[in-house]
């Protein structure tokens, strides 16, 4: 017998929570961490497809990289639902509460963690041979090529080796560049300084999950060509290493990687994935 309370602490391990940011939302977010645990998933988002097929398979612990909820907005734009009629958190809630889950949340301490997590992760899924990493900050780096090649080059590497075929390149896709940085998730939607911090560091070229136009409009100011991903096509390399690593921690316990994200529910792969247990 497992509980959910020994998984987390096991976890805390690995990453542990003061390796993240102090305000961040990080540990249990629903259910009772004393619960016995059958089967533990991780992914991206626990979103209503994914804790569907969670069930399905037999678990009843989801380690989330994101929230679990839509914060409640109230705004001058529009007249929308009250806090407690947001369709997805009812939505979700029902699921968790119907299949007795528990959530644990990690976020930022996946983030921070050197090696397995998301910004060195999200680099080593290009499969670029012979990178030399020249400058780091704690949630990315920059990275040198063995040779100049051109922001197209780097853009095709990207959609092929991420497998999210709609990615998009702004600026020249001619660009002869030698170093670029891999901002991961939402970096370049709310970080607003992030790509001239990356360009101070000698990045000649970004590549961004989420996009605000402002933020690439700034990027191309600088110069600098931007190839946007989705953010969770850009994290999700880390969350199926998660799941690799904790399945050789736990090997009487079934560990899956589910895939999650607005890429894999409209590609359907989520009602047909591979129930594998590393």
């Amino acid at each position: 017998m497992i509980t959910a309370h020994q998984i987390a602490d096991l976890f805390e391990t690995i990453a542990p929570i003061h390796s993240g940011n102090e305000d961040d939302e990080l540990g249990f977010i629903y259910g009772n961490p004393d619960q016995e645990i059958r089967g533990l998933g991780c992914l991206w988002i626990a979103s209503t497809q994914s804790i569907e097929t969670a069930a399905q398979m037999g678990i009843n612990m989801l380690i989330s990289h994101e929230g679990l909820w839509l914060y409640p907005q109230e705004s001058p734009w529009y007249d929308g639902p009250q806090p407690d009629e947001i369709f997805s958190n009812r939505n979700r809630k029902n699921l968790l509460e119907a299949y007795g889950m528990v959530v644990y949340r990690s976020h930022s301490n996946w983030d921070a963690l050197r090696g397995d997590g998301v910004p060195d992760q999200a680099v080593s899924v290009l499969k670029i041979d012979d990178l030399l990493e020249i400058a780091r900050q704690k949630y990315f780096s920059v990275q040198e090529l063995p040779d100049p090649r051109t922001a197209q080059w780097l853009f095709d590497r990207v959609q092929y080796q991420i497998g999210f075929k709609s990615c998009r390149l702004f600026g020249n896709p001619q660009k002869q560049i030698r170093r670029f940085a891999f901002l991961i998730g939402g970096f370049g939607e709310n970080q607003y300084h992030m790509p001239q911090a990356a360009r101070d560091l000698g990045a000649e070229a970004v590549i961004i999950g989420e996009m605000s136009e402002f933020i690439v409009i700034a990027c191309l100011e600088m110069g600098l060509p931007v190839i946007e991903t989705l953010h969770s096509a850009s994290e999700s390399p880390a969350i199926r290493r998660q799941a690799h690593i904790l399945s050789e921690y736990l090997p009487q316990l079934p560990v899956h990687y589910i895939p999650s994200g607005a890429a894999a529910i409209s590609s359907g792969i989520l009602p047909d994935i591979e129930k594998t247990n590393f």
